[in-house]
């Protein structure tokens, strides 16, 4: 959407507006301009719009220019959708009949005042100023007047003769500003929200404009205001002076003055790691997906030690049709293959509909059941030394129970190479997890894991051009695995006693 169109930067323009995927704008001529996603003609008409019973079309007065530019009230867009009000009441409106349900009760209106978009949502204002039109029943019929207050009336009753003047929007909610510079709200709202701020006395909002979860407001003194939804500081307001208009991103707020200058803008400044193909913060799912990521890895090697290091120490010390048949157990499950068998158990759980957290206790007990054989060879070696040692002879020669020898005496003397091979076993069931949820076995999106992360961009086209999608979670886990298996050798030294290296 960056790239605005040659037309467009030669026209003077009286309109514009942005959507999430596109923009519109009218120029003072009333020549109709549009770019970014034309999907679903969001800014022209296509084969695939003619005949749609899910696509209203871009009125052909719009197209063709027809609009009388001073009688515009207002130009908004919404998500594949849009909407132009005329001061006469006149609506024209288009765009994606399923991302907004209720869009057909606005076609051919006349008696409109305000018009916005939610996400899911088209709500306007009608003559009869006794409420806001949805469609939908209910969902807008009562209101509060502090965003996080639970005492609602009902529209009518809290109107009161008074009448509104401008209704504004963000995902789930709606700020309606009455004629005595009063606000209210309807609607859904986030659970960490903050109070509208008090004003002073004699003092009133003049312009109120949403974003994607916060509001921004403008009053009689010129003070400016955010409040709502605050995840990127952009309720934050900072001190601004000599503002006349303020304006709302879906996570930025600006304050502009008389002239057009820009004074101050507050909110994100911008993703540390970009966004991914639906515009999700790369950075918070790298920190979330690790923390999935390492939890599954972390539970797989309890199991595996668990399994593992109560078979080989019982097959260690027990030896004889005990020892064999354990160690024919291990080799059995050794010899299972670990991603054609993953692969195919992917295909037959298709047909069953799984929950993310069981997904993940699916994964967390598969890798720690195929992946104790190692524990228990390694631990089965150890035994058979440390059982000859002469602390274990003394421990039989005194009666002590086999089983206490092996548990109480031999396991804490084995303790440190376990815990050496636990944490490069760590490392190794961390990349697993990521080549399972790479391949489509593991962690579904949007649940985020450094795996699924990586598969998303897993393309050419997204390796290429779309580098930042792959680049900070490859480098990222590459990093932890590599520090990982950094303690592990550091701890393999350490407890090594015939380690030559410095301890």
């Amino acid at each position: 959407m960056k790239d605005i169109p040659q037309e467009v930067q030669n026209a003077k323009i009286a309109f514009v507006a942005a959507g999430q995927d596109h923009i519109i704008a009218i120029g003072e001529d009333g020549t109709f301009y549009g770019w970014g996603s034309n999907r679903f003609g969001q800014y022209a008409n296509t084969e695939l719009t003619e005949g749609n019973p899910n696509l209203e079309p871009v009125p052909e007065a719009v197209l063709n220019g027809e609009l009388d530019v001073a009688h515009i009230k207002k130009v908004t867009c919404g998500f594949q959708a849009s909407a132009i009000l005329m001061d006469d009441g006149t609506l024209y409106i288009w765009g994606n009949k399923q991302a907004y349900a209720n869009l057909d009760k606005f076609v051919d209106r006349t008696n409109i005042t305000d018009i916005d978009f939610t996400l899911n949502y088209v709500v306007g204002l009608d003559t009869k100023q006794t409420s806001v039109v949805t469609g939908v029943k209910n969902l807008h019929s009562m209101v509060r007047e502090k965003i996080a207050s639970s005492a609602t009336m009902k529209m009518k009753d809290f109107l009161n003769g008074r009448k509104i003047n401008e209704i504004r929007a963000t995902t789930t909610s709606v700020c309606l500003l009455l004629d005595d510079g009063s606000v209210a709200f309807t609607g859904d709202f986030p659970a960490d929200v903050v109070e509208v701020p008090d004003l002073a006395e004699g003092e009133y909002f003049v312009d109120i404009e949403g974003g994607a979860y916060h509001f921004t407001g403008l009053t009689n003194q010129g003070h400016v205001y955010s409040f709502g939804g605050d995840h990127y500081r952009q309720a934050e307001a900072p001190t601004v002076e000599g503002a006349s208009k303020v304006f709302a991103g879906s996570f930025q707020s600006y304050a502009i003055s008389d002239s057009g200058k820009l004074l101050n803008k507050w909110g994100l400044k911008g993703y540390l790691f970009g966004t991914d193909d639906r515009g999700a913060n790369i950075a918070e799912r790298v920190v979330a997906g690790g923390r999935i990521t390492m939890t599954v890895g972390a539970v797989a090697v309890i199991i595996e030690i668990i399994i593992g290091v109560t078979i080989g120490l019982t097959a260690g010390f027990s030896g004889g049709a005990v020892d064999i048949f354990l160690m024919r157990v291990a080799e059995v499950f050794s010899s299972i293959p670990l991603y054609p068998f993953m692969l195919i158990l992917s295909s037959l759980l298709a047909q069953v509909s799984l929950t993310t957290d069981q997904r993940l206790y699916m994964i967390m007990v598969i890798l720690g059941i195929l992946g104790w054989p190692g524990f228990a060879y390694m631990t089965r070696a150890q035994v058979l030394v440390a059982r000859e040692s002469e602390y274990v002879v003394a421990a039989q020669a005194m009666g002590v129970k086999e089983s206490r020898i092996a548990f109480k005496h031999i396991l804490p003397n084995i303790i440190s190479v376990i815990l050496v091979n636990m944490t490069l076993s760590f490392a190794a069931s961390m990349q697993t997890e990521t080549s399972l949820s790479f391949l489509g076995f593991g962690v579904n999106y949007p649940q985020p894991s450094w795996g699924n992360m990586l598969s998303r961009a897993s393309n050419a086209v997204a390796a290429i051009n779309f580098w930042w999608q792959w680049l900070f979670t490859s480098a990222i886990l590459i990093t932890t695995t590599v520090c990982i298996n950094t303690i592990g050798d550091t701890l393999r030294d350490v407890m090594d006693p015939k380690s030559t290296n410095d301890k």
